[in-house]
C-alpha cells in the first residue's frame, strides 16, 4: 500500500490542504486531505440584558420612587418599570436608554397618581435585540393620610368664632389647623395643634379671632401626618334675607336623588345674604368621591324658614383634588 509522505517531515495533523494522487496497479485515486487541528469555534450569540429590581423610596400618599439596575451585556438596551396593584401590573413607565455597555447601569423612575393606603407591585424590565429580561417582583404600600371632617361654627360674635371638626390620625402623629377667609381661597389659618396618633376620630376645635363684624367667612379643617394631608369636606350655599327688618332663621338641607347629604340651621341678619357652610354626610362624601374629578353632582338645596316660607333650588358640586 503506498504511503502519504510529507516532504517537510511535519505531522500530518498540521497539513491544511493537500492534494495527493496515489498510483495503484488498477487506477489512480485522488484524495483531498483537510486537516488543521480543532475546528474554529462559531461566534457566540449576544447575551440578553440582565435586570435587577431594587427598593422603592420616598413612598408617599400618591407617589413613590422605584429603582433597580440593568446590565446591557454589550447590546444597546432600554428599560422601563411595570407597576400595578397585582402582578399583572397594567401600567408602564416611559422607556429609558441604558446604553450598550457590559456593566450595571442604575435604573430609576418616579411613580405618581397612586391611591393611598394601597399595595403596589413593580419590577424593572430590560429590552434589547438579544432578548427581554424581567426583574423580580417587589412591592410597596402607599401611606395612609388622616381622615377629617369639618364641623360647625359656634359661639359666633362680631369679631371671633369657634370652629370644630374631627380628625382620625390613622395611627400616625398628626397635626391639624383650620384655614379660613372671606372667600373659598381662605388665606388665613389657625395655629397648628396636635391631634395625637390614635386610630379613632377625635374632636378638635379652634377659636378664630380678629374677624370683621357682619362678614361671611369660609373655613375648613386640614390635618397632616407622614401619610399625607387631608381636607375636610365642606359645602356652602348662599341664602338671602331681604326686604325685611328681622333676622331670618330656619333650616337648610342638601339632597341628591332624595337622599339628604348635608343640613344645618341658619340665622341671617335682616336685608343681607348669608353663606351657609354644611358638612357632607358619609353618604354625601361617598357620592361626591365616586364622581370623576371635576364632574358635577347635581343636588337640591331646600331652605325652610321658621315663618314657613320655603325656597328650593339646584346647584352642582365638583370634586376637587388637592396636590
Amino acid at each position: 500500500m503506498p504511503r502519504i509522505v510529507n516532504p517537510k517531515g511535519d505531522s500530518l495533523s498540521r497539513i491544511r490542504l493537500v492534494f495527493v494522487v496515489l498510483a495503484t496497479a488498477s487506477a489512480s485515486i485522488a484524495l483531498l486531505i483537510s486537516s488543521g487541528g480543532a475546528p474554529a469555534a462559531a461566534s457566540a450569540a449576544p447575551a440578553a440584558p440582565a435586570a435587577t429590581t431594587g427598593a422603592a423610596t420616598d413612598v408617599a400618599q400618591s407617589s413613590a420612587a422605584v429603582a433597580g439596575a440593568v446590565n446591557p451585556n454589550g447590546t444597546a438596551t432600554s428599560y422601563y418599570f411595570q407597576y400595578g396593584t397585582t402582578t399583572s401590573y397594567g401600567s408602564n413607565t416611559p422607556s429609558t436608554n441604558a446604553g450598550a455597555g457590559t456593566a450595571d447601569v442604575a435604573a430609576s423612575a418616579n411613580l405618581s397618581g397612586l391611591a393611598s393606603s394601597t399595595t403596589y407591585h413593580y419590577r424593572v424590565v430590560a429590552v434589547s435585540n438579544a432578548g427581554t429580561t424581567d426583574g423580580i417582583d417587589h412591592t410597596f404600600t402607599t401611606t395612609t393620610p388622616p381622615t377629617v371632617t369639618t364641623g360647625s361654627a359656634a359661639r359666633i360674635t362680631h369679631t371671633w368664632a369657634g370652629v370644630s371638626g374631627t380628625v382620625n390620625p390613622r395611627g400616625q402623629s398628626t397635626t391639624y389647623y383650620f384655614r379660613y377667609g372671606t372667600t373659598a381661597a381662605y388665606g388665613l389659618q389657625s395655629s397648628p395643634q396636635n391631634s395625637g396618633s390614635g386610630t379613632v376620630p377625635v374632636g378638635v376645635h379652634a377659636d378664630i379671632y380678629g374677624l370683621t363684624a357682619d362678614t361671611t367667612y369660609h373655613y375648613q379643617l386640614v390635618a397632616q401626618n407622614a401619610g399625607g394631608t387631608s381636607y375636610g369636606a365642606v359645602v356652602g350655599v348662599q341664602i338671602g334675607c331681604f326686604h325685611g327688618t328681622s333676622t331670618c332663621t330656619g333650616h337648610v338641607t342638601m339632597s341628591h336623588n332624595g337622599v339628604v347629604i348635608g343640613q344645618r340651621d341658619y340665622s341671617i341678619p335682616a336685608d343681607s345674604g348669608g353663606f351657609q357652610n354644611m358638612v357632607l354626610t358619609p353618604t354625601g362624601k361617598q357620592m361626591l368621591g365616586s364622581n370623576s374629578t371635576f364632574h358635577l353632582l347635581a343636588v337640591t338645596v331646600t331652605a325652610t324658614g321658621t315663618n314657613g316660607q320655603k325656597l328650593s333650588f339646584v346647584i352642582h358640586l365638583a370634586r376637587w383634588v388637592w396636590h
